[in-house]
């Protein structure tokens, strides 16, 4: 049953909600893969951010109301916080974010629930022992709703400025575009190569002699990116050079692969295309 404070305070949940949803509704489909150099989510990542952070404080409302508000350790499922984490930084697609907005609301509906089973008394608060914490904190249900809307509104601005900081370096410049798909190539992200190559893609390979093996379309190159980092030990790769005439890229390159001491090395030159703030084209060439 709900009182006026706990109706009040789901209604200001709900509208932190709205407001957040409303933000990620205005994200532009291509822009979802955005990571900010330097960011832990991709512009896509942060739906996936909001839910863990929705699930977790879930988990400390339930240990408040199963120890009956007495000191609690609230516990997250084994490995929750690190796959958030890990796939907040990937280029997710619009399927993907649809899938954890529909999510999100799920999460939301969750903890209203929960709230509802505590009768109104949102004040009542407990010794709360939070993950890596050295000593207690303590909690009641309304500090707990109190967070997660303020977590909802502090992503509004991030977006926003998120989607105009992607507007303006990654859509159109063809250095930018590039860049990004080296940072990602260099840490093997192979979902993010993708986001940033167009649906007709070609990518030509160095190997074999003399024309090298071409690949057309997300499908085969996806399928040689994936067999490439798997069958190579340690891959590295770093960029020596680049400069852009037009929409055509070049960049100069060194990849080594291998242990110390037993690793080798190639270097070479990719020619790169982009077009509508993604890579059509990359063509690689090898030093002999």
């Amino acid at each position: 049953m709900q009182t006026a404070d706990s109706a009040t305070a789901l209604t200001a949940f709900d509208s932190a909600r709205d407001a957040y949803l409303e933000s990620m509704g205005r994200v532009p489909t291509d822009g979802f893969a955005y990571l900010k150099p330097g960011d832990d989510y991709s512009l896509g990542g942060l739906a996936v951010h909001v839910n863990f952070v929705l699930e977790h404080y879930t988990n400390v409302l339930e240990a408040l109301i199963a120890a009956d508000f007495a000191e609690c350790r609230p516990e997250d499922p084994a490995g929750l916080e690190e796959r958030a984490l890990a796939r907040a930084r990937e280029a997710l697609q619009a399927a993907d974010v649809r899938s954890e907005l529909a999510r999100t609301e799920q999460l939301h509906q969750g903890v209203a629930q929960t709230i509802d089973r505590l009768s109104g008394d949102l004040g009542r608060s407990a010794p709360v022992w939070f993950p890596r914490a050295t000593d207690t904190y303590r909690t009641s249900a309304a500090d707990v709703l109190g967070w997660l809307s303020d977590h909802y509104l502090e992503h509004v601005p991030q977006i926003e400025a998120l989607v105009d900081d992607w507007r303006r370096g990654g859509s159109t410049d063809p250095l930018a575009v590039v860049g990004q798909f080296n940072e990602a190539f260099a840490r093997g992200d192979i979902d993010a190569v993708m986001a940033m190559m167009t649906d007709d893609c070609i990518f030509e390979n160095t190997y074999p002699p003399p024309d090298g093996e071409r690949h057309v379309g997300q499908a085969a190159v996806r399928e040689f990116w994936q067999r490439f980092f798997a069958d190579t030990e340690s891959p590295r790769f770093e960029t020596e050079e680049m400069f852009a005439v037009d929409d055509r890229v070049v960049g100069r390159w060194r990849f080594s692969w291998g242990r110390p001491g037993s690793d080798g090395h190639v270097r070479g030159v990719d020619l790169f295309r982009v077009r509508d703030g993604k890579v059509a084209e990359k063509l690689s060439y090898v030093k002999g």
